[in-house]
C-alpha cells in the first residue's frame, strides 16, 4: 500500500510540473519591445542645441509611434517630435532642442501604439529618462 502511495505522490508532483511549466511558457509568449534613445551632450550652455536621437519597435501587430518628449526641471512632459510610426515599427526620430533656460532639462522616449478595438493611440512605454544640465 505504502509502494501506491509514492507512486501517486510521484504522478500528482510531475503532473503538476508539467501544468507549471505549460503556464510558464504562455507568460514568456507575450511581445518583445526594443529601444534605443541617446542624448548628447549631458552638459551645455543656455541657447546651446541638444541633439536627441532614439527609435523604438513592439513585434506586436499593431500601429506604433515614437515621441521624443522633454521637460524643464520639474515641469510637465511635452512632445518634441514624433516619427511617422507603422505597423510593427513605431519610427525614428532624430532632432535638435534649444537649451534655452539654466537648470535641468530631461528628455525621454514614448511608444504609443493602437488597441486591438480602437485607432486610437495609447501609452506603451517610456524608455529612462537623459537628463542634460544647462548651464
Amino acid at each position: 500500500m505504502g509502494v501506491v502511495n509514492r507512486r501517486t505522490a510521484r504522478a500528482a508532483v510531475v503532473a503538476a510540473v508539467g501544468i507549471s511549466a505549460l503556464g510558464l511558457s504562455a507568460v514568456t509568449a507575450f511581445a518583445k519591445i526594443s529601444y534605443d534613445f541617446k542624448v548628447s551632450p549631458h552638459a551645455v550652455k543656455a541657447g546651446a542645441r541638444v541633439h536627441v536621437k532614439g527609435d523604438a519597435s513592439n513585434d506586436d501587430d499593431r500601429f506604433q509611434r515614437f515621441c521624443v518628449q522633454q521637460r524643464q526641471g520639474t515641469g510637465s512632459w511635452r512632445t518634441v517630435k514624433c516619427a511617422h510610426g507603422a505597423v510593427f515599427d513605431g519610427g525614428a526620430v532624430d532632432t535638435w532642442v534649444r537649451a534655452e533656460h539654466r537648470g535641468t532639462l530631461q528628455f525621454r522616449g514614448a511608444l504609443y501604439e493602437t488597441g486591438w478595438n480602437s485607432n486610437k493611440l495609447h501609452l506603451q512605454m517610456f524608455t529612462p529618462t537623459e537628463t542634460v544640465r544647462v548651464r
